[in-house]
């Protein structure tokens, strides 16, 4: 069985691109209540599950002073080490 890779990982190998990460750090910006988003033709990724998974992003998300900024970071960090599945 394969390795599951990182967000980051594909977007390295071509997999994914980079306006693909873009677009699903604006789908949950917009739309915190947002749950699944595809990342390329074969990826999806749970946006809630990334979001879980990392220790910066649910803090400053839960911050109601964050600014869209640091939200954008935070969000970005998390997609970036999340593993997405093949579809």
């Amino acid at each position: 069985m394969a390795e599951s890779v990182t967000t980051q990982e594909l977007i390295e190998t071509g997999a994914i691109s980079w306006g693909e990460l873009w677009q699903a750090i604006d789908i949950f910006v917009s739309d915190p209540e947002a749950d699944t988003v595809d990342l390329g033709a074969r990826y999806s990724l749970n946006l809630h599950a990334a979001i879980d998974a990392s220790v910066l992003a649910k803090d400053l998300l839960s911050k109601p002073l964050a600014d869209e900024h640091l939200m954008r970071a935070a969000v970005r960090a998390a997609i970036l080490l999340a593993r997405p599945v093949k579809r």
